[in-house]
């Protein structure tokens, strides 16, 4: 083929990755506009207000992005809040088709950006909702394409640029600011180095150690928000990851399965055959084992700590997935150029099948069509009523005549972060409940506010009414009745309102008693939350 030829062809495959970006990019803020936000999304939209320096949770970057979102806005709408979320993954899909090209050629990398917006947890979720891991995974695929020029070069001491250093300990520092999977990236950057002849002479260069630098600087707003709390974020954290001394395979077995089903199991596949073929190949494939680097610690070590009796969630291993994306970019252009005919099929119908999976899901959480077909799906415990937004909910109090200006009790986390988001950014909320999660670390009223509103949940095994399970807390609860909010026209959520009456406000002081609750705790009284 001559060069000419080659170069239009490469041509045509980077607006192919355009075309890919923009389609993604139009899918996702259609899920965006038309979906609520989640429990998860809904709990950072509403700690997010104050900012703070960091959070019980995670690293404070989704927080502030949320945050400055409705700051800017004064909204708090899912379309308003997820902007930046899709936006930044859809640089993150520009980032790791440049990563593919630069390794492996121009049909490659477009190819591995497809693969990456076909996918489940990263390609949907990551990719639109409020949530650490989008700036996380833009961050650090940024980072890699600053270094990668330089790394995949032969000549690379020759080549090194100290600049590209330190944007990337910047970019990294970006990353360990957005979750605390930031440091394994760093950790797979520093194997790579290690483990090939061009990376150790880098080590000897100032480039690597002022990169570090400037990533653990990043982290300053992190490090220094947990020490004056006690380093909550980091126990709480680490005992989620915890281990128990009762080996089995069971959890493990559940958990890879757990990650087949988050990446799709016709995309889980190729992803893993694409990540095993390079670990083989390390000593030949330099390129190849630059990603494996990045990659094998999230996927690694969160796989390997489910031995142990950590379930852990499968989801955990995603943001290392995001660096195999250019492997199996990499494995369909050689199937291509062997003349193989099964990636022409595939790739159609991979991409085909992901929008269908996504229109049914969008049109199930807006409308609840599949009840009527599914009972699992059928309200009031529909599981994707938990991206129902409660925005009416405001209406119907103000209806009522129920002043809320002085704030609004929840019963746990979940449904404070539901009720932050309804009730918009200006009504404090607090939480009745001993696992508030960053709710406790917010300026609050003095004591539990009048109103409180709860989710009633009866079909959930041990439920009570709050008039009942908050008693001891909250003292004698008046009920001002029940609050139906409806999903296309039918019953949804009904959520109940009370009144404190006949006991004196319980002080800031014994409210802010949970920031004292241990992180095994907290992880108790999270798994037990209404």
């Amino acid at each position: 083929m001559s060069e000419a030829t080659t170069a239009r062809a490469d041509a045509s495959w980077v607006a192919g990755l355009w075309l890919v970006i923009a389609l993604s990019t139009m899918v996702r803020l259609v899920v965006a506009g038309t979906t609520g936000l989640g429990i998860d999304e809904s709990y950072a939209v509403t700690v997010a207000r104050p900012l703070s320096w960091s959070y019980f949770d995670h690293p404070p970057l989704h927080f502030w992005m949320a945050g400055a979102m409705t700051w800017l806005s004064g909204d708090t709408r899912a379309m308003v809040v997820r902007l930046p979320f899709v936006l930044a993954f859809s640089a993150t899909l520009w980032a790791v088709g440049r990563l593919g090209h630069l390794a492996f050629g121009a049909r490659a990398g477009t190819l591995g950006a497809l693969a990456l917006a076909c996918t489940g947890v990263l390609g949907l979720t990551t990719g639109t909702w409020v949530l650490p891991d989008g700036p996380l995974v833009l961050c650090a695929a940024l980072a890699a394409l600053v270094l990668a020029p330089m790394l995949f070069d032969d000549h690379t001491v020759a080549h090194a640029s100290r600049g590209r250093w330190m944007l990337a300990g910047a970019l990294l520092g970006g990353a360990m600011l957005a979750k605390y999977h930031g440091a394994l990236y760093g950790a797979g950057l520093l194997l790579f180095l290690l483990t090939t002849a061009a990376g150790r002479q880098q080590l000897r260069t100032p480039g690597p150690w002022l990169a570090a630098a400037i990533a653990l600087a990043c982290t300053t707003p992190v490090l220094w928000w947990n020490a004056q709390h006690g380093w909550v974020s980091f126990r709480f954290q680490g005992a989620r990851a915890a281990t128990t001394t009762a080996w089995s395979i069971a959890p493990f077995l559940e958990n890879v399965s757990g990650q087949a089903l988050w990446l799709l199991p016709w995309m889980a596949i190729p992803f893993a055959l694409a990540l095993g073929r390079a670990v083989v190949r390390r000593r030949t494939d330099q390129r190849g084992w630059f990603f494996v680097c990045l990659a094998l610690l999230p996927v690694g070590l969160f796989t390997v700590a489910t031995l142990g009796g950590a379930r852990g969630l499968p989801h955990w291993q995603a943001p290392g997935w995001l660096f195999v994306a250019p492997l199996v970019g990499r494995a369909l252009d050689h199937a291509l150029a062997r003349g193989a005919s099964w990636p022409r099929a595939w790739i159609p119908v991979a991409a085909g099948v992901w929008v269908a999976l996504v229109a049914i899901l969008t049109l199930q959480v807006a409308t609840g069509w599949l009840g009527g077909q599914v009972a699992a799906l059928r309200a009031p415990v529909d599981p994707t009523l938990d991206a129902f937004d409660w925005r009416a909910l405001r209406d119907s109090l103000t209806a009522r005549g129920i002043d809320i200006a002085g704030g609004v009790t929840a019963r746990s986390w979940i449904q404070a972060g539901k009720l932050g988001v309804a009730l918009g950014a200006t009504t404090p909320i607090v939480c009745a409940c001993d696992d508030p999660h960053h709710l406790s670390y917010r300026e609050a009223p003095a004591g539990y506010p009048a109103i409180l509103v709860e989710h009633a949940q009866p079909w959930k095994r041990g439920w009570r009414p709050a008039s009942v399970a908050l008693s001891d807390r909250l003292g004698p609860l008046d009920s001002l009745g029940a609050i139906t909010l409806a999903r296309a026209g039918q019953p949804a959520v009904t959520l109940v309102v009370y009144r404190r009456y006949g006991a004196a406000l319980v002080t800031q002081a014994v409210y802010h008693r949970s920031r004292s609750i241990s992180a095994p705790a907290a992880n108790r009284a999270a798994a037990n939350a209404f």
